[in-house]
């Protein structure tokens, strides 16, 4: 019995689940990089299913959630290779964004 309850507590321990966050946090949301990398990235993440939290981009742009959306969606037609409608819905679902400057302590 003792066997068996030390096997059961060892297989408990090594089939854990990974461990996830809760949240990608990415600042910068707005320029250069995001546009021509991190948008490809992520439509290629969430369409593989390996990316499903929310997605909190943060910049000092002024932007709204509309003009982000517009903003990804151009960065997967000019450098992530199109536009998959289906992962691009996950991913303005899970896409958020806040208006700040990473040095201000109330962003």
């Amino acid at each position: 019995m003792i066997g068996t309850q030390h096997t059961s507590a060892t297989q408990s321990k090594t089939q854990a689940a990974p461990l996830r966050s809760d949240a990608l946090v990415f600042f910068g949301v707005t320029g250069d990089l995001a546009h021509k990398k991190i948008f490809p990235a992520l439509q290629s993440m969430v369409k593989s299913g390996i990316l499903t939290v929310p997605i909190i981009g943060v910049a000092k742009s002024g932007w709204g959630i509309d003009q982000l959306r517009a903003r990804a969606r151009d960065s997967l037609v000019q450098y992530g290779g199109g536009v998959d409608e289906a992962a691009f819905a996950k991913l303005v679902q899970l896409l958020q964004y806040i208006d700040g400057d990473y040095q201000d302590p109330s962003t």
